[in-house]
């Protein structure tokens, strides 16, 4: 199992795949590296049926968040994340790259979130440059 998650400060959209086809989506509280620690993560989680039922089974964890934008950020995501998801790999990135995969995938483009917080860049088909 794969699993993904676009979170927003506010609210994290979960994608739980098997195969390459999403079996279940599920929300939680958003989390943002700059106001949740590892005991709000776990716990959000923690809370959450969906996640809870495929914990074991998920091999890869892909989440992209508003705060992570840089490898200290994203390791106090990834830590909970880790611990929660024991058999998995897990990627942190900043949710505007979420957004150039999912707008550009390898080719020029302009990406942007809006939302509680917005962003933008253009992305060149290789390198995210901020805007």
């Amino acid at each position: 199992m794969l699993l993904v998650a676009d979170s927003g400060s506010t609210k994290a959209d979960w994608k739980i795949t098997k195969n390459g086809s999403i079996v279940e989506s599920t929300s939680t509280m958003g989390f943002n590296p700059f106001f949740h620690n590892a005991e709000t993560i776990i716990n959000a989680l923690s809370e959450n049926q969906s996640l809870l039922e495929a914990a074991a089974n998920v091999k890869r964890v892909y989440f992209y968040g508003a705060g992570c934008s840089s490898d200290d950020r994203n390791e106090i995501i990834a830590t909970p994340l880790r611990h929660f998801f024991k058999n998995a790999e897990v990627v942190v990135d900043h949710d505007i790259k979420a957004s150039v995969l999912a707008t550009c995938g390898d080719e020029p483009g302009i990406a942007a979130i809006l939302g509680t917080g917005s962003n933008s860049c253009f992305f060149d088909g290789t390198t995210i440059h901020h805007n």
